[in-house]
């Protein structure tokens, strides 16, 4: 299996995470049954070139193949994905509500959805199999730039700046819920209140991930909760899965092979992302 990653320009930088690619041989192994993506708070649109691969939302029932160019919103439920080889995907993650500064209107209609990417995106460039992963990011990259709309930008980098600014100041909040509610209504589609509970179970996954035997206790206690019962439901809200089920389904795995496993939950760029934040305020 190859993957390959790519920063965005700085002109794309505050709308795309990062480009990426994955690709099987026809003669290669795929090295997992079913791939599990736990909710992550952002979209990505792909580009699949080789053999089809399938995708189930919230449960492993209903499998659908996909092909062509998608656009998957930010997802509230795991995703499962099946992959063969012979696959060949190249795909731009956005960052959380940047896909809005190319819509003319509200992104909720992508949450949880894998849609034709054509149907919202126009005039989207032709990417093939022969050209390079850098020439593919290229091309991408110039679009990206063309279809920003300048109204809609706008109102993106204040949601910026406002989550920026409660970061740094947790009692604004009060002065600027209303505007920073619509916002992220508007922008990302879902509320302040589950857009924090999404980050934060991404959190405790690379938590578990750079210390598999941490307790319950200590992951609610590190995230804010209010007591480990809380954070077991939301952990369980999401997941599908209490942290105990989890832990226990990985504890016998060995250093990389842990690290492996978690590559299928959450991107490798969001494992290091938390871990190094977590080893750094430890």
């Amino acid at each position: 299996m190859i993957i390959e990653y790519r920063k965005p320009s700085e002109a794309l930088a505050p709308f795309v995470d990062h480009l990426w690619e994955k690709q099987v041989d026809d003669s290669g192994i795929i090295p997992y049954d079913i791939e599990t993506i736990f909710p992550e708070d952002q979209t990505v649109l792909t580009y699949s070139f080789g053999k089809d691969y399938y995708r189930s939302h919230a449960n492993t029932d209903h499998f659908r193949s996909i092909n062509g160019v998608q656009l998957e919103g930010l997802h509230q439920a795991p995703n499962f994905y099946k992959h063969q080889p012979g696959i060949h995907i190249f795909g731009v993650k956005f960052r959380v509500g940047g896909l809005f500064a190319l819509l003319p209107s509200s992104v909720s209609a992508t949450n949880n959805s894998s849609l034709d990417a054509q149907s919202l995106l126009p005039n989207l460039p032709v990417l093939t199999a022969h050209m390079s992963f850098e020439e593919r990011c290229d091309v991408m990259e110039d679009y990206l730039l063309s279809q920003l709309i300048d109204k809609q930008v706008k109102k993106y980098l204040k949601l910026v700046l406002m989550l920026q600014d409660l970061e740094e100041d947790t009692n604004s909040l009060p002065n600027s819920y209303k505007t920073l509610s619509r916002l992220f209504s508007e922008v990302i589609g879902i509320s302040p209140k589950e857009y924090i509970q999404i980050k934060r179970i991404n959190q405790s996954l690379a938590l578990f991930a750079s210390t598999k035997d941490i307790k319950s206790q200590d992951l609610a206690d590190q995230l804010g909760y209010y007591d480990s019962a809380h954070f077991i439901n939301e952990f369980k809200k999401y997941t599908g899965k209490t942290p105990k089920s989890l832990k226990n389904s990985l504890f016998d795995m060995k250093g990389s092979e842990f690290i492996d496993e978690f590559k299928q939950y959450i991107s490798p760029e969001h494992l290091l992302h938390y871990t190094s934040i977590f080893r750094k305020n430890s």
